[in-house]
Formats: C-alpha cells, sequence, structure tokens
C-alpha cells in the first residue's frame, strides 16, 4: 500500500521561531521605551505600551508553535489509496475518499497559494461537521471559494507545486480504481 506522508517542515519552524523572536524583543523593547518611542503617530506612552504587549502575546504563542514543531515532527496531511487526510491528528480514520474528490484548484490570497479540494458533496461535509465553529468556518469556505475544504502548503516539507503535482496523480491513479 503506498502512502504518502506529510510533515511539517522543520526549516519553516526555525524561520517562524527566528522572526518570532525577533518581534518579542521588538515588542519588550517597545514596552520599556514607550515614552521615547512616541512621535507624531504616537502621541500616547500607553498605546506604545498596549501594542509592546501584543507584539509579545501575538509573536510569543509564535515561539511556542515553532518551538513544538521543531521538537515534534507534526503530520500535516495523509495520501493513500482510500483518500485524503486533512486532520491526521485529529482522526487518522477521518477522510475524504477519491470516489469524492472532483479534482484539485487553487486560488491567491495576499500572495498566499491555497489548494482547494473541490468535492461532489460539500452539503455533507457541513452536515457531518459536529464543532460548530467548524461547521460555519465550512459553510464559510463554500460559500466563497466552492469548497469545504483548503489548505496551504507553507508549513508542510513539500512546497506548493510539488504537492498539487502529487495530489493530482494520486486522483488520476485511485479515482478509476475506486
Amino acid at each position: 500500500m503506498e502512502k504518502i506522508e506529510i510533515y511539517s517542515s522543520k526549516k519553516k519552524s526555525l524561520l517562524l521561531l527566528i522572526a518570532s523572536l525577533i518581534f518579542v524583543i521588538g515588542g519588550i523593547y517597545m514596552f520599556v521605551n514607550a515614552e521615547n518611542l512616541t512621535g507624531y503617530r504616537a502621541k500616547s506612552p500607553i498605546f506604545m505600551k498596549g501594542i509592546g504587549i501584543i507584539s509579545v502575546l501575538f509573536f510569543g504563542f509564535g515561539i511556542y508553535v515553532s518551538i513544538k514543531r521543531l521538537i515534534q515532527n507534526q503530520l500535516m496531511l495523509i495520501i493513500d489509496k482510500t483518500g485524503v487526510n486533512l486532520s491526521p491528528k485529529k482522526s487518522l480514520s477521518e477522510r475524504i475518499e477519491w470516489k469524492n474528490i472532483e479534482g484539485f484548484s487553487e486560488i491567491k490570497i495576499q500572495g498566499t497559494k491555497i489548494v482547494l479540494i473541490d468535492v461532489n458533496n460539500s452539503d455533507y461535509w457541513i452536515e457531518k461537521e459536529e464543532n460548530i465553529i467548524r461547521k460555519k468556518l465550512i459553510k464559510y469556505n463554500v460559500d466563497n471559494y466552492g469548497s469545504p475544504f483548503n489548505f496551504s502548503a507553507n508549513s508542510m516539507q513539500m512546497n506548493h507545486a510539488e504537492l498539487m503535482k502529487t495530489l493530482n496523480e494520486n486522483l488520476n491513479k485511485h479515482k478509476n480504481i475506486t
């Protein structure tokens, strides 16, 4: 059985860690030196301290995520003869079968290429989802992009072009079998 497992990229996680560290240091600097940083745009030191705190919190979370991905290789996607599993850490049995996949398309949102999985039964996936927030997100995706499933290759070991090639090859290979 041919099974392709795609993991998170260590290199991209390291870049996220470095960028997050820089922004956390910048946020601490802004918080400590808020009085000296006030100028034409930011007249209030409280505003600068607020931006510093937000920067430390947001990019501090980025540090946490990047270290977690560096320590343990996170499984992001599984492609096998039965279908595609987008959330293997949630459930190894929950997959989109090849017979339900019409094809793969892509869109570009603010410079980021997003892969859409075009399925023949969008309503089924909306009804199947039990989490209310995820259900609303899936419905939003269907209404705006025509597909309940989308993902980016940005944090994966594989780049976007390789991912699209792999997905389309496997669709062509397995769609006729099932």
